[in-house]
């Protein structure tokens, strides 16, 4: 289960992190414009995804027996997020956004759904792909380069469906033919193949990859196709997905001509193994902590105000998990300790 730091997909955990955290940024009572907030939106959405890529690009095929695989993996994620779930329910339940019975209701709803906060879901979607991870490890091993494309791009096809919706009759539901190759399930073998084939491609293939999502996007905007725009341009959107490749495959690149020094990876693996922490926290840092200054809120304009708040976050965020991994059980709480094992 030790694995040597792969580099760039260290980078790519920490460049994640940190779109998610400026999607979050923008606080809803301000002026920020549409202009701006569409474009930040559809612009960030890939950081989730390249999250879930990463993931498949490290632990698939799984090469380890079942059991030991899920106790490994599940055992750094679950604890946490009843740890996080909990607390947020009770930071709800202090300021009286919340009922005891509301609370309660939470608690037992916890295996089933996102619980305390949205930004949690995540972790479910994660644990689900665990839990598929040894089943579909097999059919990877024994799967060619080609024929796992081909699965890849059945899985493209069914991105495009909110493209196709205004022309034909789509059935999207557990009837639908490609229902199966449809979900977060795909970005999670598309990382897998990235990093397992994709090893070569040229600056004119990535730019046109970066390129063309932000075409169409600008065409959308201003042809005012806001009924289709969340389809088209979200987590589960063609566009998003080719942006996420563009990512992928520039960071590869980009970090393979670089030599780190000591110094530099050390600080690369700290930032990367705080990612996660990061995440299950820095919604409380923005919303409970920044959004209550009104100087971060409304002395700097929607712009000033995302960026501090973007940037505070990260900041403030990156410290308290460095801190909190040097505490006894931090590993139930952020998902890593830096403490040394006696």
């Amino acid at each position: 289960m030790v694995q040597q730091r792969i580099v760039y997909l260290d980078v790519i955990r920490v460049l994640s992190c940190m779109m998610i955290v400026l999607m979050h940024s923008p606080h809803p009572n301000t002026d920020t414009s549409a202009f701006i907030q569409a474009p930040l939106y559809f612009i960030t959405a890939s950081g989730l995804c390249l999250f879930f890529m990463v993931s498949g690009a490290l632990l698939l095929p799984v090469k380890i027996d079942t059991f030991t695989f899920l106790k490994h993996r599940l055992g750094k994620i679950v604890v946490p997020l009843l740890f996080w779930t909990l607390f947020y329910m009770g930071i709800k339940l202090l300021v009286g956004e919340a009922s005891w019975n509301e609370t309660l209701h939470s608690i037992i709803s916890i295996p089933f759904t996102r619980q305390g906060h949205g930004v949690l879901w995540f972790l479910y979607v994660l644990i689900g792909l665990y839990l598929l991870s040894p089943i579909i490890s097999p059919m990877l091993q024994m799967t060619s380069k080609k024929e796992l494309r081909f699965y890849l791009q059945l899985w493209g096809i069914a991105l495009c469906y909110p493209l196709f919706a205004p022309f034909v009759e789509l059935t999207v539901n557990t009837y639908g033919i490609l229902y199966y190759f449809s979900g977060f399930a795909g970005y999670y073998v598309l990382g897998y193949y990235l990093h397992t084939y994709c090893k070569k491609m040229g600056k004119f293939c990535a730019t046109v990859l970066f390129v063309l999502p932000i075409v169409a996007f600008v065409v959308c905007y201003a042809a005012g196709m806001n009924k289709m725009f969340s389809d088209i341009f979200w987590y589960e959107g063609i566009a998003v997905a080719v942006m996420c490749i563009a990512w992928f495959i520039v960071v590869r690149k980009f970090m393979e001509k670089r030599s780190l020094s000591v110094v530099e990876a050390k600080f690369l693996t700290t930032l990367s193994n705080c990612t996660f922490g990061v995440y299950l926290m820095h919604v409380f840092i923005m919303r409970r902590l920044l959004w209550q200054s009104d100087f971060v809120v409304y002395g700097l304009g929607s712009i000033g105000q995302i960026i501090m708040t973007w940037v505070g976050t990260l900041i403030i965020s990156f410290v308290l998990v460095l801190t909190l991994s040097y505490l006894p059980y931090s590993e139930y709480i952020i998902g890593f300790t830096n403490r040394k094992r006696k």
